[in-house]
């Protein structure tokens, strides 16, 4: 007489064979951690995916589901690691009736904790180094600065159209903000900023400078249509 087996039988067999979506994600998170942390130690060409598996304790299949090379996890480690920056500017943007100069204090803020949180900046360091050898980690990177950066372009555009602002371009004021916020490579050979107090002179100094150049200009003013010709 064959083996019979119970339906709780089947079900733990389905179970082992097959993971519950809470089970995917910890594997998924599990992996992705191990990804980040071999990228920063062992840098991108010497990492494997099947050094990463088995440092997540997972079978190489269980990361070759969900990414095809060591190029495409990449991109999503890269992708985890600037998110949460982009979630806190779009919290810091969406206050409405909110100062335009304090938004861009507190924006000017989050830009340059986002850039110089420790491993975030660790693989901004090796995305440049890799950039000769590997130049899709740069347009890898490149996109990502895009998609990061776009609560701002739609905050400085709305405020441009509703006449709070001056940018023409709120693509290029982006890009050119965050630079200012970042400070260039001045975060890449040197420390950060030394605490709250020292970040928001940082701050304001780069809202001063800014503030000028994106305040409306107002109408009629005497004089305004020949400084802007000269």
């Amino acid at each position: 007489m064959p083996n019979q087996t119970s339906p709780e039988e089947a079900s733990k067999r389905r179970s082992r064979g097959r993971p519950s979506p809470e089970q995917a994600a910890a594997l998924r998170e599990s992996f992705l951690g191990a990804a980040l942390q071999s990228f920063l130690d062992n840098g991108y060409a010497a990492t494997s995916i099947e050094a990463i598996a088995r440092d997540a304790g997972v079978a190489k299949i269980t990361i070759y589901r969900q990414f095809e090379n060591k190029e495409a996890l990449f991109r999503e480690v890269v992708h985890r690691a600037v998110s949460s920056a982009r979630d806190t500017m779009q919290a810091t943007l969406v206050r409405p009736g909110a100062d335009e100069r304090q938004v861009l204090l507190d924006l000017i803020e989050r830009m340059y904790l986002g850039a110089t949180e420790p491993k975030t900046l660790a693989l901004l360091r090796l995305v440049i180094a890799e950039a000769v050898r590997f130049p899709e980690l740069a347009k890898s990177l490149y996109a990502e600065n895009s998609y990061v950066l776009a609560p701002v372009v739609e905050y400085l555009a709305e405020a441009h159209r509703s006449g709070r602002l001056h940018v023409p371009s709120p693509e290029l004021a982006a890009v050119q903000l965050s630079t200012l916020a970042f400070g260039g490579v001045r975060f890449f050979i040197s420390k950060p900023l030394a605490g709250p107090e020292e970040r928001r002179v940082w701050a304001e100094g780069i809202v001063d400078l800014v503030m000028r150049g994106l305040s409306p200009v107002p109408p009629n003013v005497p004089g305004q249509a020949e400084a802007s010709s000269d």
